[in-house]
């Protein structure tokens, strides 16, 4: 059995792993994934235009505001 500091503790850490996580993947989006207005020649090719990073982007946040939300009015 575990008891309930252990598992506080998991669900902290379960948590900033999530955040860390989220948070590698917006620095890799708002570097990497936005296209390129200047119109100059580069060797890395944005993936995808701006705006669709953004909704990306958008969509995924409100799904974790959601996500937090249930969770701290089912507690």
């Amino acid at each position: 059995m575990m008891g309930q500091t252990a598992f506080t503790v998991m669900i902290a850490v379960f948590w900033l792993a999530e955040l860390a996580f989220g948070s590698l993947v917006v620095y890799w989006f708002v570097t990497q994934g936005f296209d390129d207005d200047s119109g100059s020649l580069s060797a890395v090719t944005p993936l995808e235009d701006r705006s669709y990073t953004m909704q990306s982007l958008a969509m995924w946040a409100a799904f974790f505001v959601i996500l937090v939300a249930g969770i701290l009015l089912a507690s």
